[in-house]
């Protein structure tokens, strides 16, 4: 399937022919993002080139004519001091312990030998008794042990035929600075080429102008110097290097070897993101308790709804206000393992604003007497403050709610000083000691300059028994949970306006709308997987006239997280629902029964069950007589 690559301006229509200026003249070119497509003009010619990491990096050399940069901050994005990836080729002189035993730092344009001769004679060493130990259980019977000798053998062969090339020579690592300066150079070249059979004249100048290799470099043609029109939007992540964010409430900027992503502000700044569309009535109820917080009410919210529906991004768009009012926001979150973390999230919360303190006195002087409490959540406290005391030795239920009571004192003591905005991400892989901690918590910063909102998924898999008894208990307190539901066909439509950056024809609209039935994180799928098909733009890069989705298979990113939910079901349930996909979108209890005669009712109906509560079907009505529909097309 043939995607469009290229597009002349002259066919985009009324409302994107405003945007490209009259009249230009030789020394002006433009050099614009728009959406997946970069505009280049020179000449009085434009042209629309489908995005390419190459032209990212084109960009930021025409910007800073006559710099240097390194590759490796190309290939990082971060390209904003011509000196920064200097050291990345320069011999290391050995110091320390190093200059001691002799050893030697060469040019990181090699790495050197894949495997030292030290290494490969321990992988051979190991590889012997492997084999011993390989016979020895065989000899005995012992399957299990003989199979995960032989996965061993092989994967250290496998390795040690990677580190020998032909004749036994030794191959050779190449560094993360050469491996850069191929991947640069060849995208910008790409980059360079396909210019040049849009635009020839340009791609000559910018062939004779760019020179690649470890140091990348714009020097302007002598004989005529080009003014270059960017145009671009602040922030635009594909042509500005991003920025370490913060909030606007005078929090420092986060340390390079923060943990990424725990910081709400440094979290928007470094991924991408589409339009935030529609939770017009949710925004504004989060807004106001954000706003009576100011004020010394605090308040506890928990955000549910299913998969990909869009919780996390509500709560952090709330945070971007709150920050704008003064707020301090910080974000934890929780993950699925087998065996969670004791008040991870918070944990996450703790070391973040350890990083944003000023230093680190401040930050202990705030810790005061609950440092002892506060280091059982956090322990890499214990590492950076040594005078940290043990805490008392208590009952675990004395000392649980000795902990509850010291992060509460120390909440209220911060939030005295700069309100918080805090975010409990993921709230059903949480476990039990963590949700308790948010019953607590929820029954004492009414009084307090804080807010905490906790996101949970809803579905009845997702939940187990320790988050429903916290909802029963915040129910009693008067706290009820917010429900977020798929985006309307509306509001899909504006999604897809900001994804295409033009206004999407509404057969467009009803088809992705009917496939994801509104959920923001399958639009978003889909709409990049049809892009990627060539299935939503003609060769004139207008939107086509026949979307369809049939056959083009599921978007990788949504295979990924529906194959994960659908492992949980067990052999027999699977079976069940590939039968159900295979009579269409919507099918009828005894019609499945006909298909399934082989499988016993009860295992059945158990399967059907299964599937609601994952939320991957909906029934119309109960019994024999049900029938059935997939929560999303995507699903079947």
């Amino acid at each position: 399937m043939r995607v469009q690559e290229t597009q002349p301006c002259a066919t985009v229509g009324a409302a994107r022919a405003s945007s490209v200026p009259n009249s230009w003249s030789p020394d002006q070119a433009l050099f614009r993002k728009e959406g997946e497509y970069w505009t280049l003009g020179y000449a009085g010619q434009f042209y629309r080139l489908k995005d390419t990491q190459g032209f990212a990096h084109l960009a930021q050399l025409l910007r800073s004519p006559g710099t240097e940069f390194h590759a490796l901050d190309l290939v990082r994005g971060s390209a904003t001091s011509p000196l920064a990836g200097r050291d990345a080729e320069a011999p290391v002189p050995p110091t320390g312990p190093d200059r001691e035993a002799g050893l030697q730092v060469g040019n990181l344009g090699d790495a050197g030998e894949w495997l030292d001769e030290q290494a490969k004679t321990a992988y051979r060493r190991r590889l012997a008794e492997l084999r011993e130990e390989l016979q020895a259980a065989k000899a005995l019977g012992r399957i299990a042990r003989a199979e995960a000798a032989e996965r061993e053998i092989e994967a250290l062969v496998a390795e040690l035929a990677r580190a020998t090339g032909l004749r036994g020579r030794d191959r050779r690592a190449a560094s993360a600075a050469e491996r850069a300066r191929q991947s640069v150079t060849r995208t910008i070249k790409s980059a360079v080429n396909k210019i040049a059979g849009h635009l020839p004249e340009l791609g000559h100048i910018l062939a004779r102008c760019i020179k690649t290799g470890t140091y990348c470099c714009y020097t302007p043609d002598p004989q005529g110097t080009i003014t270059w029109n960017f145009a671009g939007r602040d922030g635009d992540l594909a042509i500005s290097p991003p920025q370490a964010g913060s909030f606007s409430n005078g929090a420092t900027p986060l340390h390079a070897n923060a943990t990424p992503g725990m910081q709400v502000g440094a979290r928007l700044a470094a991924h991408p993101q589409t339009a935030f569309v529609d939770r017009r009535q949710e925004t504004q109820l989060l807004r106001g308790l954000v706003d009576r917080a100011r004020n010394g009410q605090g308040a506890v919210v928990l955000l549910g709804g299913g998969m990909g529906v869009g919780k996390t991004r509500l709560a952090t768009e709330v945070a971007t206000y709150a920050a704008d009012q003064g707020f301090l926001s910080l974000i934890g979150h929780c993950y699925e393992r087998e065996e969670p973390c004791p008040y991870l999230p918070f944990a996450e919360i703790i070391e973040t604003a350890l990083v944003q303190a000023s230093s680190p006195e401040e930050f202990r002087q705030w810790l005061g007497d609950n440092a002892a409490e506060l280091a059982l959540i956090a322990p890499r406290l214990r590492r950076i403050f040594p005078d940290i005391p043990t805490p008392p030795e208590l009952p675990p239920q004395q000392m649980q709610r000795s902990l509850f009571q010291s992060l509460t004192e120390s909440l209220a003591r911060a939030a005295r000083q700069t309100p918080l905005f805090l975010i409990l991400d993921d709230l059903q892989w949480a476990e039990e000691s963590t949700l308790a901690l948010v019953h607590y918590l929820a029954n004492r910063v009414g009084q307090m300059s804080v807010v905490i909102i906790g996101t949970y998924r809803d579905s009845t898999l997702d939940t187990h028994p320790a988050l429903v008894r916290t909802l029963e208990e915040l129910l009693r307190l008067g706290l009820r949970p917010l429900k977020l539901e798929g985006l309307s066909p509306e509001a899909v439509g504006r999604m897809l306006q900001g994804l295409s950056r033009c206004e999407p024809p509404q057969h467009l609209v009803r088809v992705i709308f009917a496939e994801t039935q509104g959920n923001p994180f399958f639009v978003e799928e889909l709409y990049r997987h049809l892009v990627a098909e060539g299935k939503v733009f003609d060769e004139a890069g207008a939107f086509r006239a026949d979307v369809s989705v049939a056959e083009i298979g599921v978007p990788d990113n949504v295979r990924l997280v529906l194959g994960r939910r659908l492992e949980r079901l067990g052999e027999e349930a699977r079976a069940v629902l590939t039968a159900a996909a295979a009579i269409g979108p919507c099918f009828r209890f005894e019609l499945l029964q006909a298909l399934q005669d082989h499988t016993a009712l009860d295992d059945l109906l158990l399967a059907l069950e299964q599937a609601q509560r994952m939320g991957l079907l909906v029934s119309s009505a109960g019994g024999q007589d049900a029938s059935f529909a997939f929560a999303h097309d995507l699903v079947r």
